[in-house]
């Protein structure tokens, strides 16, 4: 196990819920890790699997920038299964080395990783428990097809592709079905967080002070019914889409001597943060100094590495980011391949250069 750190799997079939599930882990105060990150990361130039898994596949699999391409790989290894076992032996040995030293300097009492293979590559040996989400065949097709634009054909391809979903059940600590709504899936993680684990404090709410007035906390530190209530009242929305954005991003609340003023969204991928949400929107107009702070030290409490602002955030701003350390540098000026798609990504969405700020150096070049 690692050290006293209470270590959670998650695992699943494709479009089962795994990824939610880690989500709501990480807004219930767990320290949470995504291994296909990591093992993206792996093949980074100067990554710890890069140079043996270009020995292996040949130099056809890299791109025009000298990177490995997945898109390239992906089309030797998920036609030869002997190739994939190959890969797998080459990037899961790093990938769990990884996730250990990240637990390690989190320094939390609980932490999940969602993998899935995660049985499969060992890793599940360094849990503690193992949990697996489920979602029945009807309800995987219906998510591969809306929310990743897939035919019916190759839905049931990808699903087919898997081991059935009994293997993993098989072996579970605890099953999270996700099949009902957001609020539902919550409710079910936080029960099972509150039923299976037996640690003193090992859920405490991350606390942020700002000022003698002004705090943060994540969400864990309020009943559901204070913040559904603040969250009607800040934003005018139904309940349904906060327990939405619990599932899909990071939630942290803004307090003011303990009355709700506000909440800060941010989406957390690769580790890095892109603030997308501030409500009500004009919060952020009016005390932008305490939202930066709150985003920063929230993001890194998560291990992020770089920060970004939708480009909304940053309109209602003005031309004041760069006070808070931001700026606006073209893609090519940015080396890390993460920090590069993570800008690609946010330009893509809002057609404009994004501001962004370095807050930590990518922890798997640094020698922790």
């Amino acid at each position: 196990m690692i050290n006293s750190t209470h270590t959670i799997g998650i695992t699943g079939n494709i479009a089962t819920g795994k990824s939610v599930i880690r989500r709501m882990l990480a807004n219930a105060g767990v320290f949470g890790i995504d291994a296909d990150t990591l093992a993206n990361r792996m093949l980074y130039p100067g990554g710890s699997a890069y140079h043996q898994v270009l020995a292996a596949f040949g130099p056809s699999i890299k791109s025009d920038q000298e990177q490995i391409s997945n898109k390239k790989l992906g089309e030797i290894v998920f036609s030869d299964p002997e190739r994939l076992e190959q890969l797998e032996a080459l990037v899961h040995p790093p990938v769990i080395t990884a996730i250990l030293r990240r637990i390690k300097a989190a320094r939390r009492p609980l932490a999940c990783i969602e993998a899935i293979k995660l049985l499969e590559s060992g890793l599940g040996e360094h849990c503690d428990q193992i949990w697996v989400s489920h979602a029945a065949f009807e309800h995987q097709m219906q998510r591969l097809q809306r929310l990743r634009g897939l035919t019916a054909a190759q839905a049931r391809s990808r699903i087919d592709a898997q081991p059935p979903q009994m293997e993993k059940l098989a072996r579970a600590d605890v099953i999270i079905n996700t099949e009902a709504s957001f609020k539902d899936t919550w409710l079910r993680t936080c029960s099972a967080l509150d039923d299976t684990i037996h640690i003193d404090k090992v859920r405490d709410p991350l606390h942020i002070k700002m000022s003698q007035d002004w705090s943060a906390q994540s969400v864990n530190a309020f009943p559901a019914e204070r913040l559904e209530r603040a969250w009607q009242e800040l934003t005018g929305e139904d309940p349904a889409s906060l327990y939405e954005h619990l599932g899909l991003a990071t939630v942290l609340v803004i307090l003011n001597n303990e009355h709700i003023q506000a909440f800060i969204i941010w989406e957390n991928w690769n580790f890095t943060a892109t603030l997308t949400q501030v409500q009500p929107p004009e919060f952020i107009a009016t005390l932008p100094a305490l939202v930066y702070q709150a985003f920063e030290k929230h993001a890194l409490a998560h291990q992020v590495e770089f920060l970004l602002l939708a480009g909304h955030v940053a309109d209602a701003l003005g031309h004041q980011p760069q006070q808070y350390g931001y700026d606006q540098h073209d893609t090519h000026q940015i080396t890390y391949p993460a920090w590069q798609m993570a800008i690609q990504k946010a330009a893509k969405c809002d057609h404009a250069k994004p501001w962004h700020k370095i807050i930590s150096q990518p922890f798997e070049s640094g020698n922790r």
